[in-house]
């Protein structure tokens, strides 16, 4: 059996490194106080930020560069147990006028069986700092569910590996609920946070 010459190694592992250090970190800058902004153009029963959680024992506060959370978030959507929540993440690029795609983004199909993985993005901008989630974690976000968290600072950086993230974006989410029978729940949420992305 064949064996690469060691410097075959080397040269791999110098690729590897490379692609690693290769990436571009960017912060993104928030352009609304109030952080979270309605979808646009979507029917009645799309619902925004509220229609998932009660934030009234919660509060935002942020200076555009970081977040900082303090308090209660209470779930309010009308799903029912046994709901699959499938949830979408994507960046949108503003230019020429209109809202463009990018390649970033993420299709989750069961957002509750991945709510606590600590290797998921959610969980290190988020879930990390539910101090109840051995209470609430088969629960996920049914009505009524409190997450109490500590207070937690959201520093909004991306990586970006060969593509550029500069300018205009706004980061969309969306998340829908299908019962035990794969039919959709007629309610959904969708949210948007809108900003500029600046190299680090």
């Amino acid at each position: 059996m064949w064996t690469p010459p060691k410097f075959v190694y080397q040269v791999l592992i110098l690729i590897l490194f490379g692609r690693q250090s290769s990436a571009t970190k960017y912060k993104f800058l928030l352009e609304n106080e109030d952080i979270f902004t309605d979808c646009p153009n979507k029917p009645s029963n799309v619902h925004n930020i509220n229609g998932v959680f009660d934030t009234s024992e919660g509060t935002f506060e942020t200076d555009f560069v970081t977040v900082l959370f303090t308090g209660n978030l209470t779930c309010v959507w009308n799903i029912q147990p046994g709901d699959r929540i499938q949830m979408t993440f994507e960046i949108k690029r503003f230019d020429r006028g209109s809202w463009q795609p990018t390649v970033f983004n993420i299709n989750v199909r069961d957002f509750c069986s991945s709510l606590y993985e600590e290797e998921q993005y959610w969980y290190k901008y988020w879930s990390k700092y539910i101090i109840n989630k051995e209470q609430v974690r088969e629960k996920c976000i049914l009505p009524g569910t409190k997450f109490i968290h500590e207070p937690f600072n959201v520093d909004l950086l991306f990586e970006a590996r060969g593509l550029t993230l500069i300018g205009r974006h706004k980061l969309v989410y969306t998340f829908k609920a299908f019962d035990t029978n794969g039919v959709e729940r007629e309610t959904s949420i969708c949210l948007e946070i809108l900003g500029e992305f600046q190299r680090e």
